[in-house]
């Protein structure tokens, strides 16, 4: 994991593992430590979320996943506006869960702050 770290007046990103922490980088300003944390552990929650996909993808071989081909079935059999209402709220759950993601992540990537500038 990232963190943005404040340690005197320096501003540091620090790769965390549970077990061991190293500095990774010092930056010139506190906004861009915790832009940068952020970004890094973006990167790195998405690479995970990817290689989830790419593994499951090569289990299932050329087949398509059961749970995908019953939404299918299920999109095809309603209605135009039933189907838009459907995507409108997927996309509002998408949107909602996107922006809990992305606070969360930022709680994580700042939350050695406090402990560190102590």
């Amino acid at each position: 994991m990232y963190r943005s770290v404040i340690r005197g007046n320096k501003f540091l990103v620090h790769i965390v593992d549970g077990v061991a922490q190293a500095t990774l980088m010092e930056l010139p300003t506190e906004e861009l430590a915790d832009r940068v944390a952020f970004e890094l552990q973006t990167a790195w929650d998405e690479g995970i979320e990817w290689g989830i996909n790419q593994k499951q993808k090569e289990l299932l071989g050329y087949k398509i996943d059961p749970e995908l081909r019953e939404y299918f079935h299920m999109m095809r059999s309603l209605a135009l506006e039933e189907r838009e209402a459907h995507q409108r709220s997927v996309k509002r759950q998408r949107d909602e869960t996107q922006m809990v993601t992305q606070r969360l992540r930022w709680e994580m990537v700042l939350s050695w702050k406090s402990y560190e500038s102590k």
